[in-house]
């Protein structure tokens, strides 16, 4: 029963911050509120609720790598914004003013997360007993 009510509560705040990602309503926030950071979170969200879903482990562990995303997300964007302005020689003030597309850095965001679950997969099929 738990886990129904746990797997109900994160589908809930994983479509809502779809919805807002997706539609970027005024109500919450409208377009400042939802860029580029917001849609990978949300990408990564979706990839982790189905590995979780497909490999029958416990949705507890979306409790751990929910938060952890966030961080993904941030250090994949980071490094993305300081390999634009090296390549580019420009001055670091210039990343303030740019807005980073939604699809950049999103690949190492996915395959950080991927490593993440798996490494999660591992240690609760081969390390706990």
């Amino acid at each position: 029963m738990i886990n129904l009510i746990v797997w109900g509560i994160i589908l809930f705040i994983t479509i809502t911050w779809s919805i807002g990602v997706i539609f970027k309503p005024k109500k919450m926030g409208g377009q400042e509120s939802w860029g580029p950071v917001n849609f990978k979170i949300s990408i990564l969200w979706w990839i982790s609720i189905g590995f979780i879903f497909f490999t029958n482990l416990s949705v507890l562990y979306l409790i751990i790598v929910f938060p952890l995303s966030f961080f993904i997300v941030s250090l994949s964007s980071m490094k993305a914004e300081v390999k634009y302005v090296r390549d580019g020689n420009l001055k670091p003030e210039t990343v303030l003013k740019r807005k980073q597309p939604n699809t950049e850095a999103l690949l190492p965001a996915i395959i950080g997360v991927l490593i993440l679950l798996s490494i999660v997969y591992l240690i609760d099929n081969y390390f706990i007993l």
